[in-house]
This record gives C-alpha cells, structure tokens and sequence, in this order.
C-alpha cells in the first residue's frame, strides 16, 4: 500500500511496484491512496480505512519528509511548523495510527526514514537535522518499549541518495538562493541510487537492525559521532559553513 500527499504520486509508485512484482515473478496488487501524513485526524481515518479492507498492517516504512537549509537566524516560525510537521510529526502520526494494531498480534515492524544528518551537525540545516535526529531517538526509544511485544523498529540513515527532495528544499525566511540550490541539487544527483536505501530497509526487517546507516558518508558519520570527540565534530560542522 503506497501513500503520498499527491495521489498521482501514490498511483504511480503502485503500478511501479506491481510492474518491478511481476518482473520477479510476483503477482500481487498494489494499492495507492492519498495521505497528508501532517494531518493526525487524516492519518488516523486513513488507518481505520486500511485496516478495515486489508486487516492490520505488519511493516510500516514511514518514508514522507521534505529538506530545509539555511541559517536558524532566518527561520521562521511558520518554516519550523512545516518541517516539523512532515520529518516529525508525520512519523509520530503514523506510528500512533498504524502500529496498535501491531502491537495487539505481537507481530510487526517499523522503519522510519531518518538521515545522517540526524547524527551529524552542520550549520545550514539545524531545522532539518533537528527533525530527523528526533526521528532516530524517537526510534530506539520505540524500539526499547516494542521489543517486549514483538514488533521491531528501524531508524534507516542515509546520506546523499539521487531523489528529487533537492528540487524542493526550502530555504529558510524564504531566502531562495538559485546558485545554493543548483549546488544541492547536482550533489543529490550525484549520489546513491534510491536502491541503495530499499534493499537497506528489507535488510533490516529481515535482521530486525536498529539503527542502518546507507552510503559511505553516512556510515563515516554515524563512526564519527559515536568515536570522534565533540570539538572535532564542531570543527566540522563550522567547515560546512565555510568559516
């Protein structure tokens, strides 16, 4: 079951999957429904409708999020709101609609899209690396209280993977820079293959990992946060200001 704020989206990642199915010797309907993962009320009849026609989900791959750069300085209060709202949020919505049933058959698995950003300080994306650091915290600590219930939980990390977030990263106080962006969006296309980070994700439900950096940068990171002393990491962080 494929969900996206965009329902043509959501359609065409399902016929996609059903083609890629069909290609492996699979012949299983997919389906595609309309979701504002920001919307807890939404969320929650969404939740209600899936369970009701397909029974209780046993995966949950909370994947939605939108990226922000730039100064905290010029951020706004209405730019904390939204990404909070889908990075943050949007995973405490589904996870509290769609993981109950779950944790009823003792049985299941969650993963949520966090980033190396969520484990890596930098000075232009505090917003968003704020938001995804929550996700993996917010993740082990699920993970801590499920385990007793049989349900796993992954936090998956990747770094630079070629999708199009770069095409609609928003700048914060609405400070749109062309150059900065062309720079952002040619990085992303210069890096890992989305592949990457599915076979990541069946990986880690297959192990039933914790946490899964995705792309050697991440990997670096999550080394160096976890071994490298916090001036080093601050040293770092400055560099990717410039200064």
């Amino acid at each position: 079951m494929c969900t996206d704020i965009d329902d043509a989206t959501a359609e065409s990642t399902a016929a996609e999957c059903v083609a890629q199915s069909l290609d492996q010797g699979v012949d299983r309907e997919h389906f595609a429904y309309g979701l504002n993962v920001a919307d807890r009320s939404e969320v929650d009849a969404t939740a209600v409708a899936l369970a009701q026609r397909h029974g209780p989900l046993t995966i949950l791959v909370n994947n939605a999020g939108i990226g922000m750069t730039g100064a905290f300085s010029d951020m706004t209060e209405d730019d904390w709101s939204f990404i909070r709202s889908i990075n943050l949020d949007g995973v405490v919505n589904c996870c509290s609609a769609f993981c109950p049933p779950m944790l009823a058959l003792g049985y299941g698995h969650v993963v949520n899209i966090s980033s190396g950003l969520g484990f890596t300080p930098t000075a232009k994306e505090s917003a968003y690396g704020t938001t995804k650091a929550a996700v993996l915290h917010l993740s082990q600590c699920l993970r801590a209280d499920w385990a007793r219930c049989g349900v796993g939980v992954t936090a998956i990390c990747p770094g630079f993977i070629n999708t199009p977030i770069a095409t609609a990263t928003r700048f914060t106080g609405g400070l749109e820079d062309p150059t900065a962006r062309a720079r952002i969006i040619e990085t992303f296309r210069r890096g890992h293959p989305p592949e990457k980070v599915a076979n990541a994700v069946v990986g880690a439900i297959s192990a039933n990992r914790s946490v899964v950096p995705v792309g050697w940068e991440a990997v670096l990171g999550w080394y160096a946060h976890r071994l490298a002393p916090s001036i080093v990491q601050q040293t770092f962080a400055r560099l990717s200001a410039g200064r």
